[in-house]
């Protein structure tokens, strides 16, 4: 069996303490997800982040599928699915929601609380109506003022 990369080996949470320290390679990858995020390739983002998610066998995995799945659920209303949408969103609050405030150097509380937004315009929207920019979830790392954007 494949070990977990270091930085999710971490122990138990503490109140949103940083993941262990993260080798360049996975530096890389969770920064190419975070891009194809940010970028609205909600697609992308879930291919770039199993990479790091698939191996992972601690407890903080859920981290990783909680970002995968928030992915996949603005995946799902992108192409008008909008009860995926809301079922991968709802699954994807309860895996971030124990990290919050802070995890793998990202703004889970903030990305918390936009998901939120996203999910009540998914529950009264029209399948095929679009998520208005500005209320589409955007991934900040830890400590950034989201109106910096």
């Amino acid at each position: 069996m494949q070990q977990a990369p270091e930085w999710l080996r971490a122990g138990p949470r503490d109140g949103g303490t940083p993941l262990m320290s993260r080798t360049p390679e996975e530096k890389a990858i969770l920064a190419a997800g975070v891009a194809a995020f940010n970028n609205g390739r909600y697609f992308a983002c879930h291919e770039i982040l199993e990479a790091l998610w698939l191996p992972d066998v601690s407890p903080e995995r859920d981290l990783l599928k909680g970002l995968i799945q928030v992915a996949a659920g603005l995946h799902h209303q992108k192409n008008g699915n909008l009860r995926g949408c809301r079922k991968l969103l709802l699954r994807a609050t309860q895996l971030l929601t124990p990290y919050s405030p802070a995890g793998a150097d990202l703004d889970i509380a903030g990305l918390l609380g936009e998901v939120a937004v996203a999910l009540a315009f998914c529950q009264s929207a029209a399948p095929g109506d679009p998520l208005p920019p500005a209320l589409v979830p955007r991934l900040r790392p830890a400590g950034q003022d989201p109106r910096s954007d």
